[in-house]
């Protein structure tokens, strides 16, 4: 089982955001944030994956730092990225609601559902 933290918006909205390292954000970077409604981060991540891209094509002999680079900014969104999407959803006016154990976010959703049904 997974841990997932549920966030909700006033108007009902729930978010459920895995704990631990984010395998989307490590492999889609900028198209993830873009995704999760983080739009300068993942604009920004973009002109940067472009910038290295051209750098690397002039320059063989950085080719091997702009990778190792690459490899690094794809482990720094591994390791943040649902850390990233949780400040994102709290600015946008979510509040955390409850952590559950679930193997999916579908079945993070209906535990939660679950439990807020039998505390009311």
């Amino acid at each position: 089982m997974k841990q997932f933290k549920v966030y909700k918006h006033p108007v009902g909205e729930l978010q459920v955001v895995k704990v631990g390292w984010c395998w989307p954000a490590f492999f889609f970077g900028g198209f993830w944030a873009m995704f999760a409604k983080m739009w300068v981060l993942g604009v920004g991540i973009l002109i940067v994956s472009i910038a290295l891209e051209i750098a690397s094509q002039l320059s063989n002999s950085t080719s091997l730092l702009i990778n190792i680079a690459s490899i690094i900014i794809a482990v720094i969104f591994g390791i943040n990225g649902n850390q990233w999407r949780e400040n994102n959803l709290l600015s946008r006016g979510f509040d955390w609601q409850d952590t559950v154990d679930a193997a999916n976010k579908d079945g993070a959703v209906a535990v939660f559902l679950n439990n807020s049904s039998t505390v009311s």
